[in-house]
């Protein structure tokens, strides 16, 4: 135990003292993306996050409910691309959006987003 417990005191100095920067994965997306971290479900973001530990940081940035325009328009305000955005070390990231962008015209306008605009957001 005092072996394991020096070993953990050791790498905390090391870590503290070298400013490593731990790389970041960002997951962009929809409600897939937002309920990814859900433990209970057992969650693709979750398990990304467990699979990275101590390697990166996985930061989740879905939106429920949002179609691509949505974030888009978010994005280019100031907070959206502060909250998007602004961070060092970007190793990875993932982009799902399409499901409410798929949503039929007639049965829901408000989330469908045409085909081509899809393309052109993407």
């Amino acid at each position: 135990v005092k072996q394991r417990e020096e070993a953990v005191h050791s790498y905390a100095i090391t870590m503290s003292s070298t400013n490593v920067k731990r790389g970041k994965i960002i997951l962009f997306g929809d409600s897939i993306t937002q309920m990814s971290f859900s433990a209970a479900d057992c969650g693709w973001g979750a398990w990304i996050a467990d699979r990275y530990q101590r390697r990166a940081d996985v930061l989740n940035r879905g939106f429920s409910g949002y179609n691509s325009d949505w974030f888009l328009k978010f994005a280019a305000t100031d907070e959206g691309k502060a909250d998007l955005f602004d961070h060092d070390n970007v190793k990875i990231v993932t982009v799902f959006f399409g499901a409410n962008d798929a949503s039929d015209l007639e049965l829901n306008p408000r989330h469908h987003v045409s085909l081509e605009r899809y393309k052109s957001n993407m």
